[in-house]
């Protein structure tokens, strides 16, 4: 499948929709932690619906072949694929299983990092792809108030089925069991349950992400394959990554996870195309948006699979400078 190109073009035909309504859902309180976001109707004006439409990655020449898809809600289109794509990454059911590293890998370096004290604070925004939650089990023992951010309301759902433990919720008990083993003791999936203190939609199309609801930065942004899945090209990412540092205060904490050197991944029969970007990029792009890098691990992938065809995993930390 062809890679994105800083040259692709919008055809004007395809730019007749250019505000999508998303609504903020009523969360049901599982207790008096969670707060209840207020109704509200965000305006996303999106130039590049197709880009930034689905935080499973939906692609230009997706979009192309599919227009009709295109006009769907927003949440119709990952309600078919989210669950798909959890079972695929980050499931242990599967033949080929990419938990060592989608999982694994990535709880043992963030239990690693946070153990070793130098990073603590009160508040975590996380900004992740798709309804994934493991990213946040090493997390809240030191960032106890956590928002979670989801472009969709289908995304949503499925956290909340977590948190409430309904019974047709994705299973993320060998997450849990897997931090228990590093730390010995605990009740990880109670710990992060109890931390996360909102759910609530944003766009990145817009400027303040979640206008009209004001957050205030954060001690830590967590985020994970987000700008891997809904970038086309570098100009593209690095606005979207300074929309995201906004969240972050100075001497806050970035937890950013990703994949290099990747070209696609598979969600079902879909192959959708992501952005390609290496380590040296993304140290680049970090240290242009006053960053200072302090850990960065690197694994590189052992998986042979038709699915996806990333080179590297990097979880990689950095403090946000003093303006």
């Amino acid at each position: 499948m062809p890679r994105s190109s800083s040259k692709d073009h919008v055809d004007p035909s395809f730019q007749s929709d250019l505000s999508v309504l998303i609504k903020i859902d009523l969360l049901k309180a599982m207790d008096s932690d969670i707060s209840i976001i207020s109704p509200v109707v965000v305006v996303c004006e999106m130039s590049l619906i197709f880009t930034d439409a689905g935080i499973l990655g939906i692609n230009r020449n997706l979009c192309r072949e599919k227009m009709e898809t295109i006009k769907q809600k927003l949440e119709d289109v990952d309600a078919l694929n989210n669950r798909t794509f959890l079972q695929t990454y980050f499931s242990t059911d599967n033949k080929t299983s990419f938990v060592d590293e989608t999982l694994k890998f990535l709880i043992k370096s963030l239990h690693n990092i946070l153990a070793a004290g130098n990073f603590k604070g009160q508040t975590a925004y996380d900004l992740s792809v798709g309804s994934i939650i493991h990213q946040l089990f090493a997390l809240c023992e030191y960032y106890p108030e956590i928002t979670i951010l989801k472009l969709n309301e289908a995304l949503i759902t499925e956290v909340t089925k977590w948190m409430n433990s309904d019974t047709d919720a994705f299973n993320w008990g060998h997450a849990c069991n897997f931090l228990k083993e590093l730390v010995g003791t605990g009740d990880q999936e109670r710990k992060l349950k109890s931390s996360i203190k909102k759910i609530m939609t944003f766009g990145l199309p817009i400027d303040t992400l979640t206008d009209p609801v004001v957050l205030q930065p954060a001690d830590c942004l967590v985020t994970a394959w987000l700008l891997d899945v809904t970038c086309q090209n570098q100009n593209e990412y690095i606005k979207k990554f300074q929309k995201l540092a906004k969240l972050l205060k100075p001497g806050g904490l970035l937890i950013y996870i990703g994949c290099l050197n990747a070209t696609y991944y598979t969600i079902g029969q879909e192959r959708q195309c992501v952005f390609t970007y290496d380590e040296s990029f993304l140290r680049k792009n970090l240290t242009n948006e006053g960053f200072k890098i302090e850990t960065c691990e690197v694994l590189d992938s052992k998986i042979q699979s038709d699915l996806t065809d990333y080179k590297q995993f990097i979880v990689l930390t950095a403090v946000k400078k003093a303006a």
